[in-house]
């Protein structure tokens, strides 16, 4: 079991979360945001934004106010359950990420009573929407916690999908007594 690689990438992506959250936040109330500013962090590309998100992932609507916690602590539990039993190391820290991500956002939720996103990528003069409502570009305001869910679901899939392939089972034929029959060539 790799339960260290999990604990420790839910750890230390929830400080990597809650660290520059609690910056953008203290900024804002110290009136850095007040005018509307933006900080362009690489050209117009990526800027750094304060939004406060009341509602779930991309500002969807999930219904009564309960439901903001109710999903992502379900969510949590369920990682953490599956994260803490995970055999191999690679899935453990995506586990482990994804769990960081769901918790950074339920402090926000429970602190403050919503969401502190900031980071926001857009490509000026540039925008594309799929199926008619979901922005690709500008991609919604978010902030690392969504970002390390994204990240941690990317492993997964990327290693179900990409992983080594799985080994073909033995053709030994059974010899008498139960015993299997050495392979050709031994």
């Amino acid at each position: 079991m790799h339960r260290r690689f999990f604990i420790w990438a839910a750890v230390v992506g929830l400080a990597i979360d809650r660290i520059p959250k609690l910056i953008v936040h203290g900024m804002f109330t110290g009136g850095a945001f007040s005018d509307g500013r933006e900080v362009h962090l690489l050209g117009g590309v990526l800027r750094l934004v304060y939004a406060m998100n009341p509602h779930g992932l991309f500002s969807l609507d999930y219904g009564p106010p309960f439901m903001y916690f109710l999903l992502p602590l379900s969510a949590a539990a369920l990682v953490a359950w599956y994260g803490l039993r995970e055999k191999s190391a690679w899935s453990a820290t995506a586990f482990g990420i994804i769990l960081s991500g769901a918790l950074g956002n339920v402090i926000d939720r429970a602190g403050l009573g919503y969401v502190i996103d900031f980071l926001l990528f857009d490509v000026p003069g540039h925008s594309v929407v799929l199926f008619g409502r979901f922005p690709i570009v500008p991609w919604p305001v978010f902030n690392l916690a969504d970002a390390f869910v994204f990240v941690g679901i990317v492993m997964l899939l990327g290693k179900e999908f990409l992983g080594r392939p799985k080994p073909a089972p033995a053709e030994a034929e059974a010899a008498p007594g139960g015993a299997t029959a050495p392979a050709e060539g031994e």
